[in-house]
């Protein structure tokens, strides 16, 4: 755990070093497993505009117990942003995924993957956009996770 902590303030930290330079995000989301064990969870992200139309996202997702196992997940994706009028936004990602999970009262697992995926942003002000997210990672044979929440540009 203690690992996974230094992971995600890393992460972070280093999304947060170039906060003079573009815009920024700050997401908060739902999760789905759509695979087994179809469970929800909750998550939050940071992100930056690296340069136009291409934005770096940290996030940390924690999904809950189900059957005595909960999992988490660590991920840094990049975006490609195709702004599209009416304040909508499309996005193919990539990135790395750093999955976990641990049962109660026994053993614990992680592992580095890679993470692909598409998503949708509406903007319903300058201040509040709502996301529907898909991502496809490939730790344990593949998985897949559907977010949903909003992101607040600041």
């Amino acid at each position: 755990m203690k690992k996974l902590m230094l992971i995600a303030a890393l992460m972070l930290m280093s999304v947060g070093a170039f906060a003079q330079k573009g815009n920024m995000t700050l997401g908060l989301q739902g999760n789905y497993m759509i695979d087994s064990p179809n469970n929800f969870g909750i998550g939050a992200g940071v992100g930056y505009e690296l340069i136009d139309n291409l934005r770096g996202v940290a996030e940390f997702n924690y999904f809950l117990k189900k059957d005595y196992v909960s999992y988490w997940n660590v991920e840094a994706n990049v975006q490609y942003l195709f702004k599209l009028s009416g304040g909508f936004t499309l996005y193919p990602l990539a990135g790395l995924d750093f999955l976990g999970w641990s049962i109660e009262n026994g053993g614990s697992d992680s592992k580095l993957g890679l993470n692909l995926g598409a998503g949708a942003e509406f903007a319903l002000s300058e201040k509040l956009a709502l996301k529907l997210e898909y991502n496809y990672k490939t730790q344990y044979d593949g998985w897949s996770l559907l977010k949903f929440g909003v992101v607040i540009p600041f």
